[in-house]
């Protein structure tokens, strides 16, 4: 038994490495060999006599709370665990830290580390040496054991891991130092031991061996493949065995590709085949058609211009083959932008339609609505723009152009140029649509120039661009602008990716005025 009888558990943050979505769950309930990660480690501190466990929560902490039924443990949450570090977390059981371990939710012990623990006065932390420690927290020990010398981007050396005991000394200089600098820039963000580093002269803290068959789970390979597979959601699972015709332990080599900006992806092997598999990401139903996604993908199979997908659902998951890219899409080479423009035009002219209408004006009004309800109201804001794109709409609309079947996200990264050529993917947001929506979205999106886009718009006629033509293109090219550009303001309200934010509203203010000059003045630019 252990002389310690009290342990706080930090289990509030969100790990980057890890993709929610396709996951659905904090780190610290993944299972590895069998177990819940915090669930073992509960354990194993109440077979060391420890009954006291406290678990600090914050990201999705209702799904921690049938810990206190089934372990007896205190819970604590942290209100502000997106913007606040480990330190603020144990600030809040700042009257149980002395005396007690403290311990991080996604640690794994092969043999109990707390049994027959002796404190002997001092304040200890696991140690260990790595020859990797470049997302580690490494430092020096003297002769006697004391640590020092905190530093990150070390490419080896002693690593900060697993669980500390803090005396009550130390307990209680480490909350007082807090008290006074809590207010200090970037102090509230921090990691419990970047905090110490700044103090170690006064926090005294000494080695603890991390013990034979320590791990931590820095990303999703170091569960192995058994772990990734047991830890994801099983109807992934299922659909592919369905699918291909095997066993969950078929599926090999699983690797995440992206989080996506609307979906999560990851590739996996079979039977010596490599294939992706995708999972709808969590803003996906405020986006997507998923009914004109699957038409359209249909579609884009049959023509030869997405020749990767296998087979495609309603509810958002999709089953393609892995194609290797050789290189980038590049629309300075002209073997590739002028098979991207005929896939296009291939496209508009399989006159397959679908019931979804993608109205830009429309769509654009509802994201900003969206995005309003933590960045205030948008609409306000834009109301001048807004003006200006709508009288652009009814210009285009006037035009009497027929809607057509369009890709609705037509930019380089959806161009894979793989071994058979280009190979146009993520028909996500696939629906009826202006023609030139397709081709507006490249300059939009990639930040292109005029020059490029006029050259674009000539691709897809053959050269033979009327002002009309060309009118009609440019006001396209505004309603694409205020979509992407609402669009990106309500991913940025999600903290998810907006990154296209600026490109589009450059464009935005590149085309309106023109458009409009050339509708209603009759410009000739």
């Amino acid at each position: 038994m252990s002389s310690v009888k009290m342990a706080v558990i930090l289990a509030a943050g969100k790990s980057s490495k890890f993709f929610p979505p396709l996951y659905d769950k904090p780190k610290g309930l993944f299972e590895y060999q069998g177990e819940v990660l915090i669930e073992r480690q509960i354990r194993q501190l109440h077979e060391a006599g420890i009954g006291d466990v406290t678990v600090v929560i914050g990201y999705e902490k209702e799904r921690f709370f049938y810990l206190a039924e089934k372990m007896g443990v205190n819970l604590v949450v942290s209100p502000n665990w997106a913007d606040e570090g480990s330190l603020a977390s144990m600030a809040l059981v700042r009257d149980r830290l002395g005396g007690s371990f403290a311990c991080y939710a996604d640690q794994w012990y092969e043999r109990n580390p707390f049994l027959g623990f002796k404190p002997r006065g001092r304040s200890v932390r696991m140690a260990q040496e790595q020859t990797d420690a470049t997302r580690e927290f490494v430092v020096d020990e003297a002769a006697d054991g004391r640590l020092s010398g905190m530093r990150t981007g070390a490419g080896s050396g002693l690593c900060m891991v697993g669980a500390v005991y803090l005396t009550p000394e130390f307990a209680d200089r480490l909350m007082l130092l807090w008290d006074k600098e809590r207010s200090w820039l970037g102090t509230r963000g921090m990691f419990w031991e970047q905090f110490w580093g700044r103090h170690a002269d006064e926090l005294p803290l000494y080695a603890w061996p991390a013990p034979e068959g320590y791990r931590e789970f820095d990303s999703l390979g170091d569960f192995g493949v058994d772990g990734v597979l047991q830890n994801m959601d099983q109807g992934a699972v299922s659909n592919i065995c369905r699918l291909l015709g095997c066993k969950p332990s078929d599926i090999r080599d699983v690797e995440p590709i992206s989080a996506g900006l609307t979906n999560v992806s990851f590739t996996f092997v079979v039977a010596s085949e490599r294939y992706v598999y995708r999972h709808p990401g969590a803003s996906s139903s405020a986006l997507v058609d998923r009914a004109a996604e699957v038409v359209a993908q249909g579609v884009a199979k049959d023509l030869g211009i997405d020749y990767s997908v296998i087979d495609i659902s309603e509810e958002g998951w999709k089953l393609s083959c892995f194609v290797p890219s050789e290189r980038k899409f590049d629309y300075n080479r002209p073997d590739d932008l002028a098979a991207g423009v005929a896939q296009i035009r291939t496209l508009h002219r399989s006159g397959v339609t679908c019931a979804h209408r993608m109205d830009m004006l429309a769509e654009g009004e509802r994201l900003q609505g969206l995005a309003s309800a933590s960045k205030g109201d948008i609409r306000v804001e834009q109301a001048g723009i807004h003006e200006k794109v709508t009288r652009v709409w009814h210009h285009v609309e006037l035009d009497g152009w027929p809607k057509v079947l369009c890709h609705n996200d037509t930019y380089a990264v959806n161009w894979i140029v793989g071994p058979e050529g280009p190979c146009l993917i993520d028909w996500e947001y696939a629906g009826m649509n202006d023609p030139m929506a397709d081709l507006a979205t490249m300059p939009v999106r990639d930040g292109l120039t005029r020059e490029k886009y006029d050259e674009i718009t000539s691709l897809y006629f053959g050269g033979n661009v009327s002002f009309e033509r060309r009118r009609h293109a440019y006001g396209v090219a505004v309603l694409s602008s205020w979509y992407w550009l609402s669009w990106a303001l309500f991913k940025d309200t999600l903290g998810e990716d907006g990154y296209f934010m600026l490109n589009a509203w450059r464009a935005l203010s590149l085309y309106t005025d023109l458009a409009l000059s050339m509708y209603e003045s009759g410009d000739q630019r």
